[in-house]
């Protein structure tokens, strides 16, 4: 659970925005033990606290055994869900296409991209993780700004990444210059802050912001971050009905409850349950 790695020695102050550098802030939420979620003027969210170095290490040393594939449930659940997640994308590919994974963890999502015949490869932070991908695809192990990549790549994915990044526009540029001109950018399984389900649940919404998890974003700031770099925004959607976790008459029972709690004064004691446009899926192409 991500609890134990909210000690404080686990822990570093964050006193600008992540994304913009801005100290203009408004809080939202707390977090937990004083730790406040905080909304910043260019559209991102992000927790006053994260993740020293200390906590990084012991939070990914392990991840992919500990958390990512711990639960047989969630696994078979995910796997249904990169079909979703696959389906959406492959509209935009070429075929042969060279393919990067950022955040690939065990390589089972890129398996949809070689099944198709794409030149697959990968990056993780987590060393089981990048074990595990790097038996069947070239991965590079470490912080992706850092790594040398040579460009040329028709897509590179970011699918449930973003959330964990310390320094956002790193990423953003770093992938912008590694894509082939009119190649795309993927952002998949992303949490959506200005989700209906995340503005009437906050700190129970189910992906809210913590220490791990501790940077957020809408659709409006992503697309503006890549416009910034000369991407424009092809694709948007929000996978819900179409998921192994939509359960729609009992998730519109658990909202309705949360909000009639609110309603008398109260705040909901349930986690947010899925809902639609809790996850956002965009595509930006490099013009």
């Amino acid at each position: 659970m991500e609890e134990e790695f909210f000690e404080r020695r686990y822990l570093e102050n964050v006193d600008a925005c992540p994304v913009c550098g801005s100290r203009q802030r408004q809080a939202v939420y707390e977090v937990g033990g004083g730790v406040m979620a905080q909304k910043c003027a260019c559209g991102g969210y992000y927790c006053d606290h994260r993740l020293n170095p200390e906590g990084l290490s012991a939070y990914w040393q392990d991840y992919q055994n500990r958390e990512h594939s711990a639960v047989q449930e969630e696994c078979a659940m995910r796997q249904r869900m990169y079909a979703v997640d696959y389906a959406y994308i492959a509209q935009f590919l070429k075929p042969g296409a060279k393919v990067l994974d950022v955040g690939c963890a065990d390589g089972l999502f890129l398996d949809w991209f070689a099944a198709a015949g794409h030149e697959c490869s990968g990056v993780e932070f987590g060393h089981e993780a990048a074990l595990k991908a790097a038996q069947r695809y070239p991965v590079q192990e470490g912080y992706f700004p850092d790594l040398d990549i040579a460009p040329g790549f028709d897509l590179i994915i970011f699918r449930g990444v973003l959330q964990y990044v310390h320094a956002p526009r790193s990423f953003f540029s770093k992938a912008a210059s590694l894509l082939a001109s009119g190649g795309h950018v993927y952002v998949t399984a992303q949490p959506n802050m200005e989700a209906f389900c995340h503005q009437v649940y906050r700190n129970r919404f189910r992906f809210s912001l913590t220490p791990c998890d501790c940077v957020g974003y809408t659709p409006q700031s992503l697309a503006g971050e890549f416009a910034a770099l000369g991407c424009s925004t092809v694709g948007q959607t929000f996978f819900y009905e179409e998921t192994p976790y939509a359960n729609p008459a009992c998730d519109i029972q658990a909202v309705s409850r949360a909000v009639e709690a609110i309603n008398r004064g109260q705040q909901p004691q349930e986690p947010s349950p899925p809902f639609w446009g809790n996850m956002m899926t965009m595509v930006f192409r490099k013009d």
